[in-house]
């Protein structure tokens, strides 16, 4: 998909010779206000309650092609915005491939001929507001917890130079079991903790891959599948439940440094009756 155009219910908008203009960013929606009028008093009560309104993103379209050509496919154009089942539809913007919206056309739609091109705009209200990256909502308050430095699909990603965490979101409705790969400088005493859960291993594996399956229940190297769970301390060898909702995982390795001490941890996990 290219960068102008846009893809809506798993149709790109290439198909019809349309691209948009994304240069309006959106940011917050309309917030919800909860007030009332109390007689003899100044002003309303706000009642305090947060929440926020629908967001409508309204994109400007142009064509690309003949306008005779326009009028032929103006049917399947019909077919491929409208909502006659009354389901929202993934809307993904070609200059954000990796994230989407749940979005319906619900403002009448007309195109015109014009000289520049444009021949009109399109109205997306999207509900929730949010975007979402790899299944996960991206709400204000899931973007100050989650702290990893890449996500794609079901990984998480941190890169850590000293010891600290990394803060994920499990949008799913149940504990899952997650796999979670030690990638980089793996010292002997290296601590994962999530929770009351813990992990730790007592050998040193420098420069090299863990993976820790645990809802196999098994430690292997990446690189030969070779069993390492004689390494791991018998008294902290828990296999990670991840909860529902905000996870944190600890890691403790005080001989961690810049490259190449640097430790890269990966968390691989499907939702389980993601939301």
């Amino acid at each position: 998909m290219d960068i102008n155009e846009f893809s809506y219910g798993g149709i790109e908008s290439g198909t019809f010779n349309i691209t948009g203009d994304f240069e309006a960013h959106s940011i917050l929606p309309a917030q919800k206000k909860y007030v009332k009028e109390i007689p003899g008093m100044d002003g309303v009560v706000d009642f305090g309650i947060g929440g926020y309104d629908v967001r409508v993103i309204t994109v400007p379209i142009y064509y690309d092609g003949d306008y005779a050509e326009l009028r032929t496919i103006r049917e399947q154009i019909i077919a491929w915005l409208s909502n006659s089942n009354g389901a929202a539809k993934q809307l993904i913007f070609g200059n954000e491939p990796d994230r989407y919206y749940m979005a319906k056309c619900y403002a009448a739609i007309d195109f015109r001929n014009s000289n520049d091109r444009q021949i009109g705009e399109i109205q997306f209200e999207c509900n929730p507001p949010w975007q979402y990256h790899s299944g996960v909502l991206l709400t204000p308050a899931e973007i100050v917890w989650n702290t990893q430095d890449g996500l794609d699909g079901t990984q998480w990603m941190k890169i850590f130079t000293v010891s600290g965490s990394i803060r994920l979101t499990n949008s799913g409705m149940q504990t899952v079991k997650p796999i979670i790969k030690l990638v980089g400088a793996i010292h002997s005493g290296l601590l994962l903790t999530c929770g009351i859960q813990s992990w730790q291993y007592d050998a040193d594996l420098i420069y090299g891959g863990i993976m820790i399956d645990c809802n196999a229940e098994t430690v292997t190297a990446m690189s030969d599948e070779s069993n390492l769970f004689g390494n791991v301390n018998a008294t902290k060898d828990d296999y990670f439940n991840l909860p529902s909702g905000q996870v944190e995982i600890g890691v403790t390795d005080v001989s961690l440094g810049a490259w190449p001490n640097d430790l890269t941890v990966i968390i691989d996990f499907n939702p389980i009756g993601a939301g």
